[in-house]
């Protein structure tokens, strides 16, 4: 398996992977936009891109100026330790002004806050999305 820094040709992998977590027309179009802003790296494998994560700053609802906001991080198939992997080298991509991963992952991906606590993260409380309302949980992971 093969890190590297996302590129424009991975678009139609990593929308296949988008498509198997996320049907909200208004959401695709707003990762679409941040992969052209943030920063996204993926893993390949065999030539095949089967994961995607990216970082971008930290709105003030989750973060201060140290710490950066874990955006997104998708894998083709879970349960295989390619997430964990590829976050494992996200953090070390990142600069070193930077000491903290903040996340927010709304209630309807409750199912994905075990990983993140597996991974580091510890729970900071459930908030509420300040653009549309929704509760979710905030996580941080110190990591210098």
């Amino acid at each position: 398996m093969k890190f590297r820094t996302y590129t424009k040709e991975d678009s139609a992998s990593v929308h296949d992977i988008f498509a198997q977590y996320w049907t909200d027309s208004e959401f695709i179009e707003e990762l679409n936009e941040e992969l052209e802003k943030a920063d996204f790296w993926v893993a390949e494998d065999g030539g095949e891109v089967i994961a995607i994560a990216g970082v971008r700053p930290s709105p003030p609802h989750l973060g201060s100026k140290t710490s950066l906001e874990l955006y997104i991080i998708a894998v083709k198939q879970q349960g295989t330790g390619v997430g964990s992997q590829l976050l494992e080298y996200v953090e070390a991509q990142i600069p070193e002004e930077y000491s903290e991963l903040v996340l927010y992952s709304p209630e309807t991906h409750k199912s994905s806050w075990g990983f993140y606590e597996r991974n580091g993260f510890e729970s900071m409380g459930i908030i509420k999305d300040p653009e549309d309302g929704h509760p979710g949980m905030l996580l941080r992971k110190v990591i210098r």
